[in-house]
């Protein structure tokens, strides 16, 4: 029995697929043979430092030849199981005594992979869950009520009370988040700096950031908006910044606004919803998502202090 994390072919640094592999080595760790299931091989991800066991399908999922093997298969036997052919030896496969984990932005079509293998879905943000469905209400594929999914994995309470709002009698599990304490954490002298992660809402944080300027808040402030770098880097730029922007749109956790708080920040900003359970007024300061003159204020406040 091994356990399989489907994991996307992206070397685009994303907090999501860093879990994905964290998962795995954990669970290596404690003795329970898992891989990262990649379909690209060779493929590796390259923006944070790791050793972690991959597997490679054969040939992608949804390929030409995946979908005509499928279709054999559902030909010949209707109610099969459908394996996961693996890249190496040709009698290796993700079979029935295996779990196949399944990233929730597969959408509907997460029901068609691995069928009849024991699966669970990795629901990271509740947001995505409904990724790729439509409006037609008399299409009820839906990968949650298939009896083969035995549960859901969550990392925010929010992910769980919309699962739950949404399918009442799905079976979930809540997972917690960690911060690395060698690359976040508080000590290094803070600059006048605020800094911010480009990818994350840059209209919202181009108004803010320009509303300061004007206003003649930043004339000694450096701002620091980083994007596609390494976590090391941006761990550094944390633990010398005074201020972080979060500008976390529909997260299904938001965990830089919890580095950066471990970095000795005051974060200012938006929790995204999966971060409200953390950010908390005492030691933050969360604004309404949209509220750009709000969000403005409350670091016009930091500054000044």
């Amino acid at each position: 029995m091994a356990v399989y994390f489907l994991c996307p072919d992206s070397d685009h640094p994303t907090g999501g697929i860093k879990v994905i592999y964290r998962h795995v080595d954990i669970l290596n760790h404690h003795g329970v043979t898992s891989r990262v299931l990649h379909q690209k091989k060779g493929f590796r991800c390259t923006w944070f430092e790791n050793d972690t066991a991959i597997a490679y399908t054969r040939f992608p999922l949804g390929s030409l030849l995946s979908r005509a093997r499928n279709k054999i298969r559902g030909t010949l036997d209707p109610d099969g199981i459908r394996t996961i052919p693996l890249a190496g030896r040709s009698s290796s496969e993700i079979g029935p005594s295996d779990i196949l984990v399944i990233p929730e932005t597969r959408g509907p079509d997460l029901a068609d992979i691995g069928r009849g293998i024991p699966r669970v879905i990795l629901n990271q943000n509740a947001f995505l869950t409904f990724k790729h469905f439509s409006f037609d209400t008399n299409n009820r594929k839906n990968p949650y009520a298939d009896p083969t999914v035995r549960a859901v994995l969550v990392n925010s309470e929010h992910v769980e009370q919309y699962l739950h709002h949404a399918f009442p009698r799905l079976v979930t599990h809540r997972f917690y988040l960690s911060i690395d304490p060698k690359l976040f954490f508080p000590g290094a002298p803070k600059k006048k700096r605020i800094c911010l992660s480009r990818i994350k809402n840059p209209v919202d944080a181009l108004q803010v950031i320009n509303i300061l300027k004007f206003r003649g808040l930043l004339a000694h402030y450096e701002v620091v908006p980083f994007i596609n770098i390494p976590q090391d880097r941006v761990a550094m730029i944390m633990r010398e910044s005074l201020i972080f922007l979060s500008l976390g749109n529909r997260e299904g956790f938001g965990l830089p606004a919890a580095e950066a708080m471990a970095c000795g920040c005051a974060v200012v900003g938006y929790h995204g919803w999966g971060g409200r359970e953390f950010f908390k007024s005492e030691f933050s300061y969360p604004v309404a998502d949209g509220d750009i003159i709000g969000f403005a204020r409350h670091v016009e406040e930091v500054i000044k202090r």
